[in-house]
């Protein structure tokens, strides 16, 4: 048995996620390690009331919906130095599109910005040439909700008003974004308070002129993601053929931006999607995603355990500041 591994300094961590997140995160190699070093997980019953479950000194969830919020809640109300991971509020502010992106905006951090991008509230504004008249084709058609559903990300390359009308299947509201090319790489910075790891994915492919001319020819105006590369491929034009590897966002920056968005967004676990401006001389973020996926990442396991006992650590500190007040004011009083 561990040191650790006692009742009275175990660390109880209540989760609620997804059925996927719980074989994808929560595998059994995991659990064991993480009780090991003094983190208990606990699988909750969101069917059930949390105040009649174990005692938890954290809940770490995923799951979504009103009678899950209300239950939540009336935990909150009646555990208050239990910490949840993450508020609702603030994971609900990433499944808006438009709000999602609203803090990158407001850390007045030089070289960082968000790509241009409007919202179509309904079908009457989509007709409208004028709405889009602040972007320039190609753009990005999305849906506005981004809550985990496979309707949230169907997207499409939209290349003329002609393919927004007649191509895209997808109906407003919806957010268009400006597309920029981007060396095909997007890098993916993955978040849990002061741990910050950058990874570098394959992203759609830079668009030369002619190519893009040459698919919004022969797609009538859109194309899905999912089509892209293919037909990217099959015309042989992107403009990412040098052979070049994007280099990585230096650490300082990195850093610099995961600390201004987790004060911003009021989160502890998250991730940010970040493309290179081809055209410009800065990166811009895409898109926010709460608790992604951590195990992708190498050693997520101490990650992860490492970021439950500093959670632990600052519960400890508050209860002994707290003691400390209220034996001066007791002190005071005498």
């Amino acid at each position: 048995m561990s040191e650790f591994e006692t009742e009275g300094n175990l660390f109880h961590v209540g989760y609620a996620l997804p059925a996927r997140k719980i074989n994808a995160f929560m595998v059994p190699s995991f659990i064991d390690f993480a009780r090991e070093r003094g983190i208990d997980f606990i699988s909750i019953d969101v069917s059930k009331p949390l105040t009649d479950q174990a005692p938890f000194d954290c809940i770490l969830h995923k799951v979504y919906g009103d009678e899950w919020n209300l239950n939540l809640q009336n935990f909150s109300v009646h555990n208050p130095n239990a910490t949840i991971i993450d508020p609702l509020s603030a994971i609900q502010r990433l499944h808006n599109r438009i709000s999602m992106l609203e803090p990158v905006s407001q850390l007045n951090i030089p070289q960082l910005k968000i790509p241009n991008q409007i919202l179509v509230q309904d079908s009457e504004s989509l007709k409208n040439v004028e709405t889009t008249s602040g972007l320039n084709f190609p753009v990005i058609a999305k849906p506005l909700l981004a809550d985990g559903t496979t309707k949230a990300h169907d997207m499409s390359l939209v290349f003329n008003h002609d393919g927004l009308m007649k191509e895209i299947k997808l109906e407003p509201p919806m957010v268009l974004q400006q597309f920029v090319n981007h060396g095909g790489t997007i890098f993916k910075v993955y978040v849990a308070d002061d741990y910050v790891k950058c990874v570098k994915r394959s992203s759609l492919p830079d668009l030369s002129k002619d190519t893009i001319e040459k698919i919004a020819s022969d797609s009538g105006g859109a194309i899905s993601f999912s089509r892209i590369s293919g037909a990217v491929i099959a015309d042989g034009r992107s403009d990412n053929n040098s052979g070049e590897e994007l280099k990585m966002p230096a650490t300082e920056f990195l850093v610099e931006v995961a600390k201004g968005l987790r004060k911003a967004l009021g989160l502890h676990l998250f991730n940010f999607d970040m493309i290179r401006d081809g055209e410009g001389d800065g990166y811009l973020v895409i898109d926010i995603n709460y608790f992604p996926g951590y195990e992708k990442l190498p050693s997520y396991e101490t990650v992860m355990v490492d970021f439950f006992l500093n959670i632990k650590k600052l519960q400890e500190l508050k209860k002994t500041t707290k003691k400390e007040n209220d034996d001066r004011i007791d002190e005071t009083e005498v």
